[in-house]
């Protein structure tokens, strides 16, 4: 395929890595964890001091003073260290969103992973009937030099290589548009495609309460909902301490008249909490905590749901490609007697005809079965929240 489609080959592992290292979403995703760590690092400093300098009664004259003053906010309540709390929790909860972020995505990586493993299978068996039809083919050849067969039906035989020339053509097309979908996934200006795979043809029975309890503990969604209440009771808290007032403290270096006669002063100020005491950010952020408190519970269904879905789509494929598999041998077995019967001139060329076109049917069919089984597979281990 490689050579047919004109695209370099990669594993799965290295697939992955240049995904990781490389896909457009990932990378801009990340960028929201650096905004995260900002505002942490904005959380945990203290308040700048201000300075002030007023000259009054220039020039110099005996009314001249010149006035220096510091002061510095002084917060309290331990309001920086429950902005601290809040940030810190916030950013724990991004770069959980982040490894969602990622999980979802990849989604998206293994089903166009495995559809280029299904362009290679059927692209691997149009080549191969091509090869079995180019044997068939001869022995038409031979009787019709024999006079055992008509040219009608030796006409039929060389027209049918035209369905199979198109099943090796749109496949062949099919394969480089998924190879330009991974090639973009994986952030390659070079067409990429994943080496095939042998894909193993057993599978591995699930239960429903084991994926479910896997999937709470791992899915970075759900834990990162968690992070969020957490910050979202820790901005409460803080909406309630900044009812506290904060005391802003001063200092003062005057000189005054001609003689410039030095003095000092000292200042304090903080408002009153006579009508504003911050009532309504309280009254916000509570209603931000029972909202995040709402989401983790419709979180906790929706996991549910993902995994009873993702187990039924993984269980309807199995067994549709067990359906199959029970009839592959008997396929085989009916094509291969099939083609004996005409090189003795036992069967008619449309039943011989008809009896290819069944078979490549199935076998696209049982190829397509197998790559679904697979992939879904793979997606119910996103689903609990398994990324690799």
């Amino acid at each position: 395929m490689a050579a047919t489609v004109g695209a370099e080959e990669i594993s799965l592992e290295e697939a992955l890595q240049l995904f990781y290292k490389n896909n457009y979403d990932i990378l801009i995703s990340k960028y929201e964890i650096d905004k995260a760590y900002g505002d942490v690092l904005g959380a945990k400093l203290f308040p700048n001091p201000n300075f002030t300098f007023n000259p009054t009664g220039l020039p110099k004259s005996q009314e001249t003073q010149m006035t220096y003053a510091i002061e510095q906010l002084i917060e309290l309540g331990g309001k920086r260290r429950l902005r601290t709390e809040t940030a810190t929790a916030t950013l724990e909860a991004t770069r959980l969103s982040q490894r969602d972020t990622v999980r979802n995505l990849l989604i998206g990586f293994y089903t166009v992973f495995y559809n280029l493993q299904l362009d290679q299978l059927n692209i691997d068996f149009a080549q191969y009937d091509l090869e079995r039809f180019a044997k068939l083919y001869d022995v038409a050849e031979r009787r019709f030099d024999a006079g055992f067969l008509s040219l009608n039906d030796f006409t039929k035989i060389k027209i049918s290589r035209i369905d199979l020339d198109n099943n090796l053509t749109n496949f062949e097309s099919q394969a480089k548009k998924d190879i330009e979908n991974f090639s973009f996934l994986v952030g390659s200006d070079t067409r990429l495609q994943p080496s095939k795979l042998t894909l193993q043809e057993t599978f591995t029975e699930y239960q429903e309460v084991t994926l479910v309890d896997a999937a709470l503990k791992k899915r970075a969604d759900f834990l990162a909902l968690q992070k969020q209440y957490e910050a979202a009771k820790s901005g409460l808290s803080l909406a309630k301490a900044m009812r506290i007032p904060d005391v802003t403290l001063g200092a003062e270096f005057e000189t005054f008249g001609t003689t410039n006669t030095p003095r000092w002063g000292a200042s304090i100020s903080f408002p009153l909490p006579l009508f504003n005491r911050n009532q309504g950010e309280i009254y916000r952020k509570n209603a931000e905590w029972m909202q995040v408190e709402g989401q983790i519970k419709k979180a906790r269904r929706q996991i549910v749901s993902d995994i009873r879905q993702a187990l039924n789509a993984y269980q309807t494929s199995l067994k549709i490609f067990e359906a199959y598999q029970v009839r592959k041998v008997e396929m085989q077995d009916l094509l291969k007697k099939s083609e004996e019967a005409f090189s003795l001139g036992g069967v008619t060329v449309l039943d011989l005809l008809d009896t290819r076109k069944t078979y490549r049917d199935f076998i696209t069919k049982y190829n397509q079965a197998l790559t679904q089984v697979v992939l879904n597979q793979e997606l119910l281990k996103l689903y609990t929240g398994e990324v690799q």
